[in-house]
This record gives C-alpha cells, sequence and structure tokens, in this order.
C-alpha cells in the first residue's frame, strides 16, 4: 500500500483542455494570464537573477504550489523589472502558496526558526534549546543557542513568512576548549 499526504509539482505544470485552454495541474482550473514586468531579457542585456532571498520558504512552497506569480516578476514596474511580459498564474495556487508561507502560531515558529537559523548565517550548525519566543504584532522573535554555544535570535512577519533580521553572537571561549578537549579523544 503507498500512502501520500502531498505531491509536489514542477513549476508550471499545466494541462490543456479538449478546447485549447490552459489549466492548473492541480486544481484543474483555467490559468489566468495578467501583466508583469521582468528585467530585461535581450541579446545583448545583462543576465539578472531575482530573488525574494528574505523569505526562506519560498523555494519549499512553490513546490506544492505550479503556478504562482514568480518571484523574477513584479506587477507594477521597479527597479529593473521594467521589461513588460505576460505571465499565467492559477489564483488557488497563489493562495496555497502565500498561506504556506505564512507562520501562525508558536509550532510552526519554532520550525521556521529551526529551519532559518543554521542557513543564514549559522554556518549550518543547528539551534538548541532553551528557545524563548516571543509575538509582537506581525512579528515573530526567537532566541536560543546554537549546538557551537553561540546566542542566536531571529525576528521574521507572521504574516509573510519573510525574514527581518538575525542576529548571532561570537563562539564562547569555553565552548571552543571543551570542543579541542573532545576532539582529542
Amino acid at each position: 500500500m503507498l500512502v501520500a499526504c502531498e505531491t509536489t509539482w514542477r513549476e508550471g505544470a499545466s494541462l490543456t483542455s479538449s478546447s485549447g485552454q490552459r489549466l492548473c495541474a492541480k486544481h484543474r482550473i483555467p490559468l489566468v494570464a495578467i501583466r508583469a514586468y521582468q528585467a530585461p531579457s535581450g541579446p545583448n542585456d545583462p543576465v539578472v537573477l531575482v530573488h525574494e532571498a528574505s523569505r526562506p520558504y519560498y523555494g519549499v512552497a512553490w513546490q506544492y504550489c505550479p503556478n504562482i506569480i514568480p518571484e523574477h516578476v513584479s506587477l507594477h514596474p521597479a527597479w529593473i523589472l521594467r521589461e513588460p511580459t505576460t505571465i499565467w498564474y492559477c489564483p488557488l495556487c497563489q493562495k496555497e502558496f502565500l498561506e504556506r508561507l505564512r507562520v501562525p502560531d508558536q509550532k510552526k515558529a519554532l520550525e521556521f526558526a529551526q529551519y532559518v537559523l543554521p542557513i543564514w548565517g549559522g554556518g549550518g550548525v543547528a539551534t538548541k534549546p532553551p528557545y524563548q519566543i516571543s509575538l509582537r504584532g506581525d512579528v515573530w522573535t526567537i532566541s536560543c543557542f546554537l549546538v557551537d554555544g553561540r546566542k542566536a535570535t531571529i525576528k521574521f512577519s507572521k504574516e509573510k513568512g519573510s525574514v527581518i533580521s538575525t542576529e548571532y553572537g561570537k563562539r564562547n571561549l569555553s565552548n571552543q576548549a571543551l570542543e579541542r578537549t573532545a576532539d582529542r579523544r
């Protein structure tokens, strides 16, 4: 017996109906065409990579929502995103995607911090308790320690799942001495 909770999709997964209409492969509803703006794409234009770095769950969430408004476009001309283009998206995918980025409760906030702190300046070092968690307005603040003894604090948006700030303390000299002693054994 094979059981699964969720399916991941490749970006832009779509089907074509018998009438020729583009449908979302996940929700089986018509994709909506909208005007957007992208970085220049001509043969003499430089290659520009646009990435929403403040939302670390972006890459995880879009796997479950194949037809979203992608991060490399803007709905309004801004910064280098000035070349008009047309994109196709699924309103249900977009709604689900934004919901997946939300961090609605303490449990999800802790999971978010445990995922982000090691990769956002933590050098791949995992977190450990005790965790101090607070919510003020839309901002979660979590303080804890990394397993190498450094104190770490992260602030992020409850509604958007975007990182506002991270802080990392210096390694404790007594922890370094303990690590050297352990390495000799």
